[in-house]
């Protein structure tokens, strides 16, 4: 265990380094408009939003929660982990870059829903967009109290609320363009970490030690991390799980404001793609898939468990660093790459909750508002988001972090089906919108509940929550007379100013 006054100056540490940044950014970029201030102004290249995507795709989940799956499945853990998250980006991308292209100045996803579905629906998707993000940012509050709980040994609650009310201060003052700095600053320690750790871990361990290990696993049933499938990549349970996270993630990407802000903060149309497929396939994919493989596949090949050495699965990955390097550099190492990881994760979504709330709500409130005033109030609602998460994170000490991102698919999935098809068929009526979210919310809880295998309540839990509104969309929608028409789009004109470059299509 390091010493508690070791993570006390880490926390300290970081909390002057990004409060610092804060003041440097907002001094070189002061900003001229909500348009500037939520999407940098629109002309941010793509190499820095590739590695943006990439760095605020990595939770602390996807480090702690994938090796959490290794512990789980084995060798499939990881790999299903990735596939399973990486997936939704391939249902963004084309989404947004055909929002970009119907409706050039739109800055936020409700603004398109408000559009498309008019006002009562806009606020059905503007809660949803508020919960994902109050979701993402504690979860990321809880797996950093995690860390500097197990590897610090201070309390739980300190390495939780400090985290997180550093990156509302952050965000707050520094905003999208800030987020993006920042963002970049911490990929590259991030993955400097990543490729000096993994080797020395597994010369270390040793790989024969690993292999010998999962098969006993595999094989011996007396063994406490007995699992026949440890071994196999074709695992029902791991294909289960990434389907899961799949359906997880789907709710995540398509509902959080952030992804959209750096969309449209991005010069074009075609950097926009180049940008997001090199920041989830050749930036993200490799991460969960080393945690899974050998975080997780470590911790159970050397015999430790759940009550056996570590007090939650959550843990492996930690464990395994303060093993290996000691428990000072160990600690001190894990403890920047996840720190990192939840903020800037939790500055995205920061990032994006402060636009809804500047764009969207505050104008709804106070349509006399200038932009001033916008911005204003913009800074000022995410401090407050930042201590009602503080107070969340807090509550959850000692929940699995991969069983709060498995439950949360099914809160989040419900709402995906009518804005895809909102934004692709023009039959989708507001009417039918709404039916669809509430049987897919509805059924997916339903289900969940009534099923006493956990396993299966998880996997088809999400799985209806997904597919139900879509079934519902068709019916509905297929015999409607109901038509929107798209081209009112092209000329929508947000409050604020808006300044673009229309491409060429």
């Amino acid at each position: 265990m390091a010493s508690s006054a070791l993570g006390y100056v880490v926390l300290i540490g970081f909390a002057f380094v990004f409060i610092g940044i804060s003041f440097a950014v907002s001094k070189k970029f002061p900003s001229e408009g909500v348009d500037d201030f939520v999407v940098a102004g629109r002309g941010i290249p793509f190499g820095i939003i590739s590695a943006s995507v990439m760095i605020s795709w990595v939770w602390t989940t996807t480090i702690m929660g994938a090796a959490e799956a290794g512990t789980w499945y084995g060798v499939s853990g990881g790999f299903n982990y990735m596939w399973g998250a990486a997936l939704p980006f391939f249902f963004f991308i084309p989404l947004v870059l055909h929002l970009r292209k119907i409706m050039p100045k739109c800055t936020t996803f409700t603004e398109f829903i408000r559009e498309r579905f008019g006002k009562t629906v806009s606020t059905i998707f503007f809660v949803f967009g508020i919960a994902v993000v109050l979701y993402v940012v504690t979860e990321q509050g809880v797996g950093i109290g995690i860390v500097f709980n197990s590897m610090f040994h201070i309390p739980y609650w300190v390495g939780a609320v400090i985290p997180i009310m550093i990156v509302a201060l952050y965000i707050s003052r520094a905003g999208l363009r800030g987020s993006i700095f920042n963002d970049v600053i911490q990929f590259f320690i991030v993955c400097i970490i990543f490729i000096i750790a993994v080797p020395i871990i597994l010369k270390t361990i040793g790989l024969d030690t690993i292999y010998d290990g999962l098969m006993d696993v595999a094989n011996n049933k007396n063994n406490p991390n007995y699992n026949p499938e440890a071994l196999s990549m074709t695992s029902v349970a791991g294909l289960k799980y990434g389907l899961i996270a799949a359906i997880v993630a789907m709710g995540q990407v398509l509902l959080d404001q952030g992804y959209y802000s750096k969309a449209i903060a991005t010069t074009s149309r075609k950097d926009l793609m180049k940008a997001y497929i090199i920041g989830t396939v050749l930036g993200w994919a490799p991460v969960p898939i080393l945690s899974g493989n050998v975080f997780g596949t470590s911790l159970i090949a050397l015999g430790i468990g759940e009550g056996n050495g570590v007090s939650s699965l959550s843990e492996a990955a930690p464990y395994i660093m303060d093993m290996v390097f000691g428990t000072g550099i160990g600690s001190l190492l894990f403890a920047l790459m996840a720190f990192m990881a939840g903020m800037t994760t939790g500055g995205n979504g920061l990032a994006g909750a402060q636009a809804l709330f500047t764009v969207d709500f505050y104008k709804r409130i106070r349509p006399q508002a200038t932009e001033r005033e916008q911005l204003s109030f913009g800074k000022k609602i995410v401090i407050l988001i930042g201590a009602v998460v503080a107070v969340v994170a807090v509550l959850l000490e000692g929940v699995s972090l991969l069983k709060i991102d498995i439950f949360s698919g099914i809160l989040f999935a419900a709402p995906t089906a009518s804005f895809f098809c909102g934004l692709l068929w023009k039959k989708t009526s507001p009417k039918v919108a709404v039916i669809s979210m509430v049987a897919g919310l509805a059924g997916g809880l339903i289900t969940f509940f009534m099923i006493e295998d956990q396993n299966n309540a998880q996997f088809f839990g999400n799985l209806v929550a997904l597919v139900l509104p879509y079934i519902v969309i068709f019916f509905g929608s297929v015999f409607s007379k109901y038509e929107f028409d798209f081209n009112k789009l092209k000329n929508y004109e947000p409050a604020q100013k808006v300044n673009i470059t229309l491409e060429e299509e």
